[in-house]
């Protein structure tokens, strides 16, 4: 890449740098290198195309020899008997990839009822299907469900492209003032009241040596132990809260926002992106061909009472399923949302709502207060209007 304008290879964006894209943050020579290191042949068709080199002539009569055997252990090759190939059952497909009969001119047949989307051996979809397989549309959407942990808390995300964008609230990734706030305040109260039980403490003990009946002495003895063992465990949960503070104050999110797979693994974070207007964050990480979930494209058949499922990580409980329907749709302070009474809890922000056929809904971001089976999506087409632009108009 020399000077003038370039094209980011990634997002189309146009630049002067040549090193790194000022829009989506990829670094141009990793990004090559990938594409090279795909590019390049397996080690079957490696060997499949490398010339068979013969083995060197010998005189003599050890090349004579030599020639004997090797005619030998011809004759056996071409007439030994070849061992046949199993039959198939009755229906049973042939094992025969997609890949193969691509290579050979025949057009891979999807499965039956899941997305149009890149679900090969290789890349990332592999690498998680072949841990949890996806028997059904929902189930590979739970796949391209991921968890999301910071030092402030957690929440749900998903993926919406092949090459590592996901989508989630910004309140699961942006650190909230008035938690913040909040703790502090835990943490100066808490201190507090650690200081007076000290003070009590001291008073107590000045007593107990002026306390000459032994019955009384044995209870204000029993009452100081009770009392240093609940201070111990109150001044540890102190401590606790006190370095979540502290992660907090230090915290950033390329390097405390990580992404957890259904297989357990981690990504960090490349690039973040929040959005000003809507309860939306844009985040990617380095990945190829993850599995993603396609947005619905004909909304008409969504009316209310339509079946939708949730998909998340609540109350820690990671990649849980559950289903409900579409309440009604409601629009708040200018904004529209999706009413569904599909359970979301704490955990469940920021994950996928979709129909029956794994299409992508909404993303959910809040319930109601003091009320049950009353929550609240932001539909896709917000996610189009914020971040489209950086994920090729999706």
């Amino acid at each position: 890449m020399g000077g003038g304008s370039v094209d980011c290879p990634k997002c189309g964006h146009a630049q002067a740098g040549d090193k790194e894209c000022e829009r989506c943050g990829v670094i141009f020579a990793r990004l090559q290198k990938k594409e090279e290191d795909k590019a390049l042949p397996s080690q079957g068709e490696m060997e499949a195309a490398s010339p068979t080199v013969p083995p060197k002539a010998s005189s003599g009569l050890t090349g004579w020899m030599f020639a004997v055997l090797i005619g030998v252990l011809a004759g056996w090759y071409l007439f030994a008997p070849k061992p046949q190939q199993p039959a198939r059952d009755a229906g049973q497909p042939a094992a025969v990839s997609s890949t193969k009969r691509e290579q050979k001119g025949q057009p891979s047949t999807p499965q039956q009822g899941l997305p149009d989307q890149p679900q090969g051996a290789d890349g990332l979809a592999g690498k998680l299907a072949a841990v949890f397989p996806a028997g059904s549309p929902v189930e590979q959407a739970r796949n391209a469900t991921v968890f999301i942990k910071t030092p402030w808390g957690s929440g749900s995300g998903f993926f919406v492209t092949a090459n590592g964008y996901i989508v989630t609230n910004r309140h699961v990734v942006e650190v909230d003032a008035s938690q913040r706030k909040a703790l502090k305040d835990d943490v100066d109260k808490m201190a507090a009241e650690l200081e007076r039980d000290q003070r009590n403490r001291e008073v107590l003990e000045r007593q107990l040596a002026s306390i000459r009946d032994p019955g009384v002495r044995r209870q204000v003895e029993e009452s100081l132990q009770r009392g240093q063992e609940a201070r111990e465990k109150y001044s540890a949960l102190h401590q606790q809260k006190i370095e979540q503070l502290q992660r907090i104050e230090r915290s950033s999110w390329s390097a405390d926002i990580k992404v957890v797979l259904i297989d357990g693994s981690e990504l960090p974070v490349q690039t973040l992106k929040m959005s000003d207007r809507t309860d939306l964050a844009l985040l990617s990480v380095d990945c190829y061909n993850a599995p993603f979930i396609r947005p619905v494209t004909d909304n008409r058949h969504l009316g209310q009472g339509q079946k939708v499922y949730s998909i998340g990580n609540p109350m820690g409980l990671r990649h849980t399923v559950t289903s409900g329907i579409i309440s009604g749709y409601r629009e708040h302070k200018g904004r529209k949302f999706i009413q569904t009474d599909a359970p979301i809890n704490p955990g469940n922000s920021g994950g996928p709502l979709i129909d029956e056929q794994g299409g992508l809904i909404g993303i959910n971001t809040m319930v109601l207060r003091d009320a049950q089976g009353i929550g609240f999506a932001v539909p896709f087409q917000e996610v189009k209007t914020e971040f489209g632009q950086y994920m090729g108009g999706l």
